[in-house]
């Protein structure tokens, strides 16, 4: 019996000074939008039809006519990212032996973590402009990209 007993605490002291399990935390993957500021300026050029452009960035926001009848696409992009930095540190220590027996029955951790976490929030805006000329063949785009 006091072997027995032996081997029971041995096995209660290896388990409950075990580091936790890691934290996977999984992102999902949102879908990639068409207009991009590299797609606007590698393959936007004038002389292209509404087809090529349609392709090329998707639908419009917007779509007029200026005061020559000319067709006029704007495209508006407002997004927002945030970016996570996570500086965690775990402790063990013999304040944390005591309580081993009753977190191995019982469930949970045995070690104390802190945490300390920086947010950055970065929103971009990206607007372009077509014009269009009767034969509907881009005859002029801008475009301006911003980052707050």
């Amino acid at each position: 019996m006091k072997n027995f007993s032996m081997v029971i605490t041995f096995i209660m002291v290896m388990f409950s000074c075990a580091p936790p399990e890691p934290i996977i935390i999984e992102v999902p993957v949102e879908k990639k939008d068409k207009l991009t500021l590299g797609k606007v300026q590698s393959q936007v050029k004038k002389g292209m039809n509404q087809t090529e452009i349609l392709e090329v960035l998707g639908s419009p926001n917007i779509a007029t006519k200026n005061s020559s009848g000319d067709e006029v696409w704007t495209y508006d992009r407002i997004g927002t990212s945030q970016s996570l930095s996570n500086n965690a540190s775990a402790t063990y220590g013999q304040a944390q032996l005591g309580r081993g027996f009753w977190t191995f029955l019982f469930g949970g951790t045995t070690n104390s973590v802190q945490s300390n976490s920086d947010r950055n929030t970065e929103s971009k805006s990206l607007t372009v402009i077509i014009t269009f000329d009767k034969n509907q063949l881009v005859s002029d785009f801008t475009y301006q990209s911003l980052k707050y």
